[in-house]
């Protein structure tokens, strides 16, 4: 293993390991928490360590903020997910029969990014454990394993699993099935830009290849998640583009993705996944900004950059996060038009 990784990784898993046999013991149950706006690492991440930890003979799922988004119907995890009522946290807190008794995050630490009714249902408890590549403040408890110099949250989950593996004296494949070797594909391809982005390291590709070996086809993950286009998805996508604008010379491109446009072309909210960035690649844009109306009077915003402006600091402003190159949030009762003239305004004192 690499070595940047042998610490956290370690103490991860050791957590884990005890943590399962403890639940064991009490047949309680572990809700796995993503942040909310799920893409295709904290999904990834989130079903692996769900897939784990049942492989250890823990009662697991993951609570979902939201429906998962249809590009991902190709992992086949819908037996992993548990979709709760809006009033769970004030009931009886059973999970398929199963009595919640224990959080744990990835891809975030903090429950006010995982949407109001997953963040009650997290913070029910104190302790939960946590692997997440994003920067955050809080480090004080050993329950968390935070690394941002790390490509993705399954490139964590990863090298946990790999150190359960020794520990354990099991094969890796044994903890790794292939279902699982996919989810860890997905996230690290997402959040590496097919492994073209400045986070990836060597140690992410040797991940991504002991998980081809595993089983996870990266051609299969590639093209669904990046490549496969409803004809709604590619003409919603299509006017996007053909809407945007540019600002500062050219160094800031923002594009408004309205609901009149969403019905026009028959498209649901997530199926302008790909603008941003195909925004970003656009020559001499610094920074790209994509809002979409998104329904229930809230606005939906994905911001990537390449150089020198941060996305994470700028969308911290409208109470999301994320990282340098690529951050999001979400808003409620805006007009479009007003954030986008206000964002434009902000954005170009950087640029």
């Amino acid at each position: 293993m690499k070595e940047r990784y042998f610490e956290g990784a370690s103490r991860m898993a050791k957590l884990i390991i005890a943590k399962a046999e403890e639940l064991k013991k009490n047949d309680g149950a572990v809700l796995v928490f993503p942040h909310k706006s799920v893409d295709g690492d904290c999904i990834g991440s989130s079903c692996a360590v769900t897939s784990i930890l049942r492989m250890l003979g823990v009662n697991a799922w993951v609570c979902m903020p939201e429906e998962l988004p249809s590009n991902m119907g190709f992992l086949n995890v819908e037996d992993l997910l548990f979709y709760p009522s809006e009033d769970f946290a004030d009931g009886d807190l059973l999970v398929n029969g199963k009595h919640y008794d224990q959080p744990f995050s990835v891809d975030c630490t903090e429950g006010h990014r995982m949407g109001d009714t997953n963040c009650r249902i997290f913070e029910i408890y104190e302790d939960a454990l946590d692997i997440d590549h994003h920067e955050v403040t809080d480090l004080a408890t050993e329950n968390k394993w935070i690394d941002p110099g790390s490509s993705s949250a399954c490139e964590m989950v990863f090298y946990t699993a790999v150190r359960i593996s020794e520990i354990l004296g099991k094969t890796l494949k044994d903890v790794i099935d292939t279902r699982c070797a996919k989810c860890l594909m997905a996230g690290i391809v997402t959040d590496t830009g097919r492994f073209t982005y400045t986070n990836t390291r060597p140690e992410t590709l040797e991940s991504a290849g002991s998980l081809m070996e595993l089983g996870g086809d990266i051609t299969e993950v590639c093209y669904n998640l990046f490549d496969l286009k409803t004809p709604s998805e590619f003409a919603i996508s299509s006017a996007a583009c053909s809407s945007a604008e540019f600002f500062c010379e050219g160094r800031l491109a923002i594009v408004k993705v309205t609901t009149e446009m969403f019905n026009k072309h028959g498209a649901n909210h997530d199926e302008i996944s790909d603008v941003v960035s195909r925004l970003r690649d656009v020559g001499g844009v610094e920074f790209a900004c994509v809002l979409r109306e998104v329904g229930n009077d809230t606005i939906r915003g994905n911001l990537r950059s390449k150089t020198s402006f941060d996305c994470s600091v700028f969308a911290e402003q409208y109470g999301g996060g994320g990282h340098k190159r690529a951050a999001g949030f979400s808003i409620k009762g805006r007009q479009i038009d007003e954030l986008a003239d206000e964002i434009i305004k902000e954005a170009s004192k950087f640029l």
